[in-house]
């Protein structure tokens, strides 16, 4: 892994339009709180405010090679942030009239709705998920579902600590492999925001 300073935005910025998935990381860290409230307080839904940033770093990290150029990424965020959100209720406002106009066996056509959506990736990672042993699958679900450590884990299972940290590993380079081959370029974006949410 790549030695990053202490957070320098204009030297992330840079190593993000190299295609580092470490800076997209830091970038993900230090603004996804800030960005996920600000979202909420616009759209009083806590599901729109995650998929809205969720969104918003997919589409940094596929238009990564121009980030270099942003000169202030926090008012370049929280813009893309509003306009997102805003777009999203306006969306939802459309499909709802939409589906109260048409009869209940027509299926309407949403001219706006995302060809990835937040609910098939996460319907997607759940589908992966259940594809790996049952141990791998069991260690997975305590570390990321119920937040335990290695060692709580080990010791609710009655394993070592090496045997969770086999599972653990194996279990994550599966479900890697299994993103990158659904969703392609906007496979490290997916990983780095689900695997850190």
């Amino acid at each position: 892994m790549e030695h990053l300073p202490s957070y320098n935005e204009e030297y992330l910025l840079q190593q993000l339009a190299e295609g580092s998935e470490e800076a997209f990381t830091a970038i993900f860290l230090r603004y996804r709180g800030k960005l996920y409230h600000y979202i909420f307080t616009i759209t009083a839904s806590r599901e729109m405010a995650e998929d809205t940033v969720h969104d918003v770093f997919l589409k940094i990290w596929n238009n990564r090679e121009k980030m270099a150029g942003i000169e202030n990424m926090n008012a370049y965020l929280f813009r893309v942030c509003h306009n997102q959100a805003i777009s999203g209720l306006r969306r939802m406002a459309k499909e709802a009239l939409i589906l109260s106009e048409l009869r209940q066996e027509t299926t309407p056509f949403l001219p706006d709705a995302d060809p990835v959506s937040q609910k098939e990736i996460r319907a997607y990672i759940q589908q992966a998920v259940n594809k790996l042993s049952p141990q791998q699958r069991q260690v997975f679900l305590l570390s990321r579902q119920e937040g335990l450590k290695h060692n709580q884990i080990a010791e609710q299972l009655g394993i070592s600590i090496n045997t969770v940290k086999t599972h653990m590993g194996q279990a994550l380079r599966f479900l890697r492999d299994e993103i990158g081959q659904q969703y392609g370029l906007q496979s490290t974006a997916i990983w780095v925001i689900y695997h850190l949410s």
